[in-house]
């Protein structure tokens, strides 16, 4: 049998070819990932911990309401969250209701080829103070852990009137006797801590319901040294 001509050879080649890529199609690199990952670094004034700072991020999906999410930082300040559907603003906020710093959706960054919206690096050292804050039991009042919240105005009540509940880990348990240190803006007024008892000895839900006390309003010049829990 003949052989086919070689230049019938090359184009049965290509044909070949052709086909077995049909069934991969190139990615488009302009298509936003899936679920992508929001990362940058938060400089606070030197100390620990996040004393009272949080970082907020908007995020939309189609069809669903937006949701607010609260983002982690580490004690460099580095944070790094994956999420699914469109970021549209992000907020770093001293205390409750006091923004410091925000990024409205036509100013936050496009990802990247590794799926990543680096917020780059978020210097507030200029911008909050340092005040130390210590918290004790008044006189015959039991000891233990309680939980702390700073507020910018009076702090929201539920729809019934119920008062906020400080449950959650965004509010960490701090040991009566101790010391605590906040970050504020310079021209920080209205300023508010509500702390609160444990219902009981357990935790997690038993905050809903345990004693609060409310001090202020204070500002930023003329913040107490101590805060007295009975």
């Amino acid at each position: 049998m003949n052989s086919l001509p070689a230049a019938l050879c090359a184009v049965l080649l290509v044909l070949a070819a052709a086909c077995a890529c049909c069934g991969e199609p190139a990615g488009d690199p302009h298509t936003p990932p899936a679920e992508p990952t929001l990362v940058g670094q938060l400089l606070l004034p030197s100390g620990s911990g996040s004393r009272g700072v949080e970082l907020l991020a908007t995020i939309e999906e189609d069809g669903s309401e937006p949701r607010i999410t609260w983002v982690l930082f580490d004690e460099q300040g580095h944070f790094s969250h994956t999420f699914r559907g469109r970021l549209t603003r992000f907020q770093v906020m001293a205390g409750l209701e006091r923004q410091v710093h925000g990024i409205d959706a036509g100013h936050l960054p496009e990802a990247n080829h590794a799926g990543q919206l680096d917020l780059g690096v978020i210097d507030l050292r200029e911008q909050l103070a340092r005040h130390r804050l210590s918290l004790r039991a008044a006189d015959g009042k039991p000891t233990g852990d309680v939980k702390v919240a700073m507020w910018f105005g009076l702090p929201p009540v539920g729809p019934q009137g119920e008062p906020v509940a400080l449950g959650s880990r965004q509010f960490p348990a701090i040991a009566l006797g101790s010391e605590m240190e906040w970050l504020l803006p310079h021209d920080a007024q209205s300023v508010y801590f509500l702390v609160e008892r444990p219902a009981g000895p357990g935790r997690g839900r038993a905050w809903r319901s345990g004693r609060q006390r409310l001090f202020g309003p204070f500002v930023e010049s003329a913040l107490p040294a101590e805060l007295v829990m009975d």
